[in-house]
């Protein structure tokens, strides 16, 4: 289930005229922020069975709200990446996070005290990732989607600490699988230890991009992908075929078929400009699943296995074909297909 569902479903209001939450537009643009990035999120730390580790989850949302105080506060300087910076500004600014926090607790019915959290984390909700792997792989498009909402850092920090709430929630009171007390102490050091964490720097793109540019330039990127994809889609029949390599080309040639098969060139180029190739294959599928296509059909593979193999792992580092197959397990029953083995076919 999405971590974003139980949220969507009891919508909580903030006070008005108190100065963290702001004006009612400014409190929509974080909970709109914040739930476009539980996207990403679910993206990266969910299984394909819908569970993740707890710990992991709530380490990266509370470090990149943590990141996000940390930028609002400190526009002087240049530390290395991974330097502990001493901070009087974020003692005084983090209990105000950690009230926000706590105040989301509660509308959602958990009630803690300061001195309830556990602040020593468990061996076994330890996270599985260090604080400068998310801040490198994720804190370009956490900044991206605030800046999207008009969101300076400050506002980013608050965003995120919506997020934390969120995760919090879904995980104390529906998947259950961690206490309340050692999900806010994590949420507690982690927001701490993001803030006082110099970051890696951020990429030009999403440090300066207006919000009105991000829009345009996502929409350029949409159509350059679809371009791509077009380019990169062959063959003819009632399937597409799926696979390591050259296998799906293949198959498709000898038994019929569509296949997807993007240069090597194209897929450094857009690595070069920070873009991931995944993005064109997905744009495949998008459109063939539009054309409706009859079916699917992995080659040379064992989806299950491709599934089981990923279990846990960060979805960006996994091969295409894996990719692949996560995508369609998430998102194919919405277009109309069901799984049966290695294929997806589309429902009558």
């Amino acid at each position: 289930m999405p971590l974003s569902d139980p949220f969507k479903k009891s919508p909580r209001k903030e006070p008005a005229g108190d100065e963290p939450f702001g004006s009612s537009e400014l409190q929509k643009k974080r909970h709109g922020a914040a739930l476009e990035f539980l996207n990403v999120l679910q993206r990266n730390f969910l299984s394909p069975d819908g569970k993740g580790h707890a710990g992991t989850v709530l380490s990266a949302a509370a470090w990149l709200a943590g990141t996000s105080l940390y930028r609002s506060l400190n526009d002087k300087g240049d530390p290395a990446p991974g330097t502990v910076m001493l901070s009087n500004e974020v003692n005084k600014a983090w209990p105000q996070l950690m009230n926000l926090f706590m105040y989301y607790c509660q509308r959602n019915g958990i009630t803690l005290k300061p001195d309830q959290l556990v602040l020593q984390t468990p061996d076994e909700h330890k996270p599985q990732i260090e604080i400068r792997q998310i801040q490198e792989k994720l804190q370009d498009q956490y900044n991206a989607i605030m800046k999207k909402h008009d969101l300076d850092y400050l506002d980013g920090a608050r965003a995120g600490v919506i997020i934390c709430s969120i995760i919090f929630h879904y995980h104390c009171t529906r998947a259950r699988d961690i206490d309340p007390e050692v999900a806010a102490g994590i949420v507690s050091m982690g927001i701490l230890e993001g803030a006082k964490t110099a970051p890696p720097p951020v990429k030009p793109e999403s440090s300066s991009m207006p919000a009105s540019n991000y829009s345009a330039q996502n929409n350029q990127l949409a159509e350059l992908l679809k371009s791509i994809a077009q380019n990169s889609t062959d063959g003819s029949g009632a399937r597409l075929v799926l696979g390591e390599g050259l296998t799906p080309m293949q198959e498709a040639l000898r038994d019929g078929g569509r296949y997807i098969l993007v240069h090597p060139e194209v897929s450094n180029q857009l690595k070069q400009n920070n873009i991931d190739p995944f993005l064109v294959y997905e744009a495949a599928l998008r459109m063939e699943i539009a054309s409706r296509i009859p079916r699917i059909d992995f080659v040379g593979v064992n989806v299950n296995e491709l599934l089981q193999s990923w279990n846990g792992k960060p979805e960006e580092q996994a091969p295409i074909p894996v990719r692949q197959a996560l995508w369609l397990q998430r998102n194919a029953n919405q277009f109309g297909y069901e799984k049966s083995g290695n294929s997806w076919t589309l429902k009558p």
